[in-house]
């Protein structure tokens, strides 16, 4: 399933503490955000017992880029090295899916995260069903496969200090 959420990217920030009159509380400072987002998102319909979720952030283009580099940065290829934190928008995006596409988060599988810089800013989230059981694609891409099944990858056969040496 894919979902496009237009606009730009919005990361979670920290919960805001404030004391009024004795009574001390809290409030999320993205709650209007995250209402936009659940309204958009409550117009698909999919349940997921296992997701995988991607995300691709089109974060927007700087106001001041050189001439020469103005193509690189419309081609949607380029990517976006600064703030916000990739983990803050998927935490804020997450928290919107959960209990309209699954049933909390602790049964999501995150897959490619990505930020690039666009002309038109919006988010991408692409979810799919996984079982529960690890499949050979599932591992392919992320180098686990070698780590559980006992295989050395080229990373791995790096020099590596001996458990026994003494200046270890």
């Amino acid at each position: 399933m894919k979902i496009i959420i237009p606009g730009v990217p919005v990361p979670q920030a920290r919960m805001r503490h404030f004391t009024r009159g004795g009574y001390t509380g809290t409030f999320d400072p993205n709650g209007a955000d995250k209402k936009r987002i659940r309204a958009i998102l409550s117009g698909y319909k999919a349940e997921f017992e296992n997701p995988r979720i991607s995300f691709v952030f089109y974060m927007p283009t700087p106001k001041q880029v050189p001439k020469k580099l103005l193509d690189s940065y419309c081609s949607e290829r380029r990517k976006h090295k600064k703030k916000p934190d990739v983990d803050n928008l998927v935490k804020l995006y997450l928290d919107c899916l959960d209990e309209i596409f699954f049933a909390g988060d602790q049964r999501v599988s995150l897959g490619p995260c990505l930020k690039v810089y666009s002309p038109t800013p919006r988010t991408v989230i692409l979810i799919d069903e996984m079982t529960d059981r690890l499949e050979t694609q599932d591992l392919d891409h992320t180098g686990l496969d070698a780590e559980l099944f006992d295989k050395p990858t080229s990373s791995q056969t790096v020099f590596l200090p001996a458990f026994d040496d003494p200046f270890y």
